[in-house]
């Protein structure tokens, strides 16, 4: 721990000792829940500003695709190939 503290943490520090068993385990609990919901709402805008980033690069790739079929759409037959290799019209020829 550093030599020096803050002047203000030793004065709550000093006070914090002066309270009895009884308002020390209240406070506790209440800075508990404090830092806990404090936490829970940093968590929750880290993983918005997440989302909207995901969200916000998805419809940069979506649009970006456009012209290929979607997961759902089948190929046509101009674009599909067969596992050989050989295109559909140098199969014909």
């Amino acid at each position: 721990m550093p030599e020096s503290r803050d002047p203000r943490y030793e004065e709550t520090r000093r006070r914090f000792d002066e309270l009895d068993v009884e308002h020390k385990t209240r406070f506790l609990v209440e800075a508990t829940a404090s830092t806990l919901a404090r936490g829970v709402q940093h968590v929750g805008e880290l993983l918005a500003d997440g989302l909207e980033d995901v969200f916000r690069r998805a419809r940069r790739g979506s649009a970006s695709s456009a012209h290929r079929p979607g997961a759902a759409e089948p190929e046509t037959a101009q674009r599909r190939q067969p596992r050989s290799g050989a295109r559909e019209s140098d199969r014909s020829s």
